[in-house]
């Protein structure tokens, strides 16, 4: 290839277009004609003033890595996948849902918010989402109208009915017709997952969220 042809692969190996064999070309020919060189570093200076780097917002990242197994709630992925009858990399994108504002839906219960979603086929009927509860925040006594599993992965939640704790890892599991609240303890907000059939009852109200 001539040394004209070569220049013209120059800002096309600046742009990172080329395949290998191109690559490689451009490379030995800066190597040995410092011309070539220079003009290469000319187009790649230019390249790099065009790209201005971000950073992205923190939950932004973090939904980011969830989505590809790297979040911060990665380690219950597997048990989540069991929890709603889901693919391990479901549960991992359903996780990073957590680290994304948007997410969270604001309820009439000051201090909680909810994340909605679909169960797989096993638990299609079911309410599947995250409860996240503010500090000192209390979820009001409720009963719960099917079974509900639940398991925590932020901070410490006391059920106020019996005075149980949980903390991340934890795992609730109650049978239809029963019923208590909870209380968000410590100085984080408390996080759990919730699978519930038939939703639940406060003051003898139905209560189920929005389907999405």
């Amino acid at each position: 290839m001539s040394a004209v042809d070569i220049k013209e692969l120059l800002p096309l190996y600046a742009l990172g277009v080329l395949d290998g064999g191109e690559m490689a070309l451009v490379e030995r020919a800066a190597a040995s004609d410092p011309a070539i060189a220079a003009e290469l570093a000319s187009f790649q200076a230019a390249t790099d003033s065009l790209v201005i780097p971000v950073t992205p917002p923190s939950h932004i990242k973090a939904q980011l890595l969830a989505s590809v197994g790297g979040g911060r709630f990665e380690k219950f992925a597997k048990r989540l996948a069991t929890m709603y009858d889901v693919t391990v990399e479901r549960a991992c994108e359903l996780l990073g849902l957590t680290d994304r504002p948007a997410s969270w839906e604001a309820q009439m219960i000051p201090g909680v918010h909810l994340v909605h979603f679909d169960g797989g086929p096993a638990y299609a009927n079911a309410d599947c989402g995250f409860v996240r509860i503010a500090v000192g925040a209390t979820f009001p006594p409720h009963t719960h109208m099917g079974e509900e599993m639940s398991l925590v992965i932020q901070g410490r939640v006391r059920d106020a009915s019996t005075g149980l704790v949980l903390v991340p890892g934890d795992e609730l599991l109650l049978a239809e017709a029963t019923g208590h609240y909870l209380v968000c303890e410590g100085d984080e907000e408390c996080i759990f997952a919730a699978r519930a059939m038939n939703g639940i009852a406060i003051a003898g109200a139905s209560v189920r969220p929005n389907r999405r």
